[in-house]
């Protein structure tokens, strides 16, 4: 999926309850993807990102009347949708691993920045994990995916689980060289 360089940005705002409707609906649909793909990026579960969406797409629309014709429609949105994810993130008490506070922040910021200059890395990340070892994508999936704990994993795989943790940090460590050789490639 490639993106374009810029948001989606419209010069007027119209009086009219139906010209604001379309207003919304022509810089939503320009910027759906890569709203869509911003979240999917904060959530790991697609079925979370997707819940997400549905209730970010509503509040951008509740929200509209304080949009800023002047400003990027996707980074409005995206700020729109941070909030919302670290509130799904805060009320859903999963026991799953999650980022802190700062470091959520800041993948957010790096998410737009990539969304905006058009660096797509989800199918650089995809092609990274085929790569790796089965027990590699194994892991992953236990540590990332519903279903288990990290310990119930560990208990599983017969490992002690600081084993499991280091394993998993030590599968980070590739994904994160796997993805900067190949995205520095695509770049090139």
């Amino acid at each position: 999926m490639s993106f374009q360089n810029k948001s989606t940005k419209l010069d007027a705002t119209p009086n009219d309850p139906n010209d604001r409707y379309e207003e919304f609906l022509t810089l939503f649909s320009a910027d759906r993807e890569r709203l869509a793909a911003y979240i999917y990026s904060l959530l790991p579960n697609q079925a979370d990102a997707e819940d997400v969406f549905q209730r970010v797409s509503l509040l951008l629309w509740r929200k509209f009347s304080t949009f800023e014709p002047e400003r990027s429609f996707l980074s409005w949105g995206c700020g729109i949708a941070f909030y919302e994810v670290r509130n799904f993130l805060r009320s859903s008490h999963r026991t799953r691993m999650q980022f802190n506070s700062d470091l959520m922040t800041t993948l957010a910021d790096e998410r737009i920045h990539n969304i905006e200059s058009g660096v797509d890395l989800l199918p650089v990340l995809q092609g990274c994990l085929g790569s790796l070892p089965k027990s590699h994508r194994e892991l992953v999936r236990a540590a990332y995916e519903e279903g288990q704990s990290m310990k119930s994993y560990a208990e599983s795989a017969g490992l002690a689980l600081q084993t499991v943790y280091n394993r998993l940090s030590r599968v980070r460590r590739l994904l994160l060289d796997c993805i900067q050789r190949k995205a520095g490639a695509e770049l090139s």
